[in-house]
């Protein structure tokens, strides 16, 4: 009996070593990777505090090798940038001249915008041109759903690669529960090359949740261009019954700046599987309009955060005003002191979110970052009727924002974005009118968080100790 009390003693010691080393290893490494020392907090507080149940979740949702990753991802982008056309580029001085710093390409001119609002007229509209594609289509979405929307999609994609178009698919679907054998087979048996991107390598595989691509872009013959919030299924239709009504947007982009977003999808696609798109992908469309644009696609990849940078410089940029839609309000430090300071300079700073969530943890940590930002004056409004996931940014008369970007730490330092902006009166003009719409069907948040409920302000607290890994 002492010989089986002794052995157990030694195995449990062997285990608790055991654990202690693994934690110990899985700490040492989150220190090394993550991207924020914020991050880098979260993830050895968790793995101290539960080293067992913290390992494997650091195992899963963030170790990775990603400064590998960062290196060989930058090299693969600097040699697509390196392609881009300077024709058509705008005269400087710019409203978007930082935001081009930001994105390594100009700002072009001649280019033309159309709002699509919600998901009918953007479907509508995004089937339509596929139709009338001649020679070539670049697809590129976060999620497409097995469903009737999906399928339409799909059908539309095999029609026109038996017609003789050739088709690029890229879709950052996730293991095991992405789309079906057979949905893929039909399209590639019709002659669609289908990709999924890449992220760091890592120990459980292709299990991977940062560094996702969560662009949406579908570009048309290198004419005409299509990007915003929404991705593919019936829940951007408002047909999901566990969501309900949905509101979102995209745009319809003609002019140089189509040449930029196709860049883009042509950078995705080297990335993913090592074809070069660039001489496809080459070529700027004629002048169509009137705006000066540049696209934007911050990458977890880049040096500069481009990201948050990006709503730094939409906070900088504002002189009157600065009106952000966004579904997820869980804002870096940096980024949440350049909209205080903002709204402290006097700009009208108003941050439109849900009234409903999709994604509990990041709706009650939005709650605990209310009270930064209307403390300096700044304004936060809670949309009621419907899910609102645009993601659309109004700078004071003539900076307009359009794409996939959230204002919040995984879309700033984890998430592959994009987004277009636009320097013009009109565009800005449409973008007010859509946004004052939104706003009118809003109730502006007068209470204070310690004014709620204690279980809403305990959910909330809790929340936004998360904020870094969310």
């Amino acid at each position: 009996m002492t010989a089986l009390v002794e052995l157990l003693t030694i195995t449990n010691a062997a285990i608790a070593v055991a654990f202690a080393v693994v934690a110990l290893v899985a700490s040492y490494r989150a220190l090394l990777t993550s991207r924020t020392p914020q991050g880098a907090t979260a993830w050895i507080l968790l793995i101290l505090l539960l080293p067992l149940f913290g390992s494997v979740l650091y195992l899963v949702f963030g170790h990775a090798d990603y400064k590998r990753f960062e290196r060989e991802r930058r090299k693969s982008d600097e040699e697509m940038f390196d392609m881009a056309s300077d024709d058509q580029v705008a005269e400087s001085p710019s409203r978007l001249d930082s935001f081009a710093r930001i994105a390594r390409l100009p700002v072009t001119n001649g280019n033309d915008m159309s709002l699509l609002i919600d998901g009918k007229a953007t479907y509508d509209a995004v089937l339509e041109a596929i139709r009338t594609a001649e020679s070539k289509l670049f697809v590129q979405f976060y999620t497409i759903a097995d469903d009737d929307i999906g399928k339409e999609l799909r059908d539309a994609l095999i029609e026109k690669a038996r017609a003789g178009v050739s088709v690029w698919l890229l879709h950052d679907e996730m293991p095991f529960v992405g789309l079906p054998r057979y949905f893929k087979k039909q399209l590639t048996d019709a002659g669609v090359r289908i990709a999924r991107p890449k992220g760091p390598k890592r120990l459980l595989g292709p299990l991977q949740f940062n560094y996702r691509n969560h662009r949406k872009l579908v570009v048309i013959d290198n004419k005409l261009a299509f990007t915003g919030g929404l991705n593919v299924s019936k829940t951007y239709l408002g047909r999901n019954p566990s969501i309900g009504p949905w509101r979102d947007t995209f745009a319809a982009f003609r002019g140089p700046v189509v040449a930029q977003l196709a860049l883009h999808f042509s950078s995705d696609w080297m990335w993913a599987c090592g074809e070069d798109l660039s001489d496809i992908a080459s070529g700027v469309p004629a002048r169509a309009g009137d705006f000066r644009a540049v696209a934007l696609a911050p990458s977890p990849a880049e040096e500069i955060a481009a990201g948050n940078l990006y709503f730094i410089a939409l906070a900088h940029t504002a002189q009157k005003r600065l009106w952000i839609s966004t579904p997820y309000f869980v804002p870096d430090r940096d980024v949440l002191t350049a909209l205080r300071f903002a709204a402290l300079r006097g700009v009208d700073v108003k941050i439109l979110v849900p009234g409903r969530a999709d994604h509990y943890i990041t709706y009650f940590a939005a709650m605990a970052y209310f009270d930064d930002l209307r403390s300096a004056g700044g304004e936060i409004w809670t949309y009621d009727p419907a899910f609102i996931h645009q993601k659309v940014a109004l700078v004071d008369d003539d900076v307009t924002s359009i794409g996939s970007i959230n204002l919040d730490i995984r879309s700033g330092l984890l998430n592959f974005e994009l987004t277009v902006l636009l320097e013009g009166e009109s565009a800005a003009s449409a973008v007010e009118d859509m946004l004052n719409t939104d706003f009118g069907n809003a109730t502006r948040v007068d209470v204070d968080l310690s004014d709620r409920s204690v279980i809403i302000g305990m959910l909330a607290r809790v929340a936004r100790l998360f904020a870094p890994v969310l």
